[in-house]
């Protein structure tokens, strides 16, 4: 099972990105800090973490 988690992507905007296995890192390399993001929630999801997703899944 992966997790999501929203945070600055690599342009710094928010995004939903999935989580790679340490969950300490997002499957398109954003490193997870320890602490929440204060950006706001956002619909706009990640797709470099979204294209690994899915070929993983494949």
């Amino acid at each position: 099972m992966h997790e999501m988690w929203w945070g600055p992507d690599l342009s710094r905007e928010p995004a939903w990105h999935v989580l790679a296995a340490d969950k300490t890192s997002t499957l398109c390399g954003v490193d997870k800090p320890d602490e929440p993001s204060k950006q706001e929630p956002t619909d706009k999801h990640c797709f470099p973490c979204m294209e690994a997703f899915q070929a993983t899944m494949a």
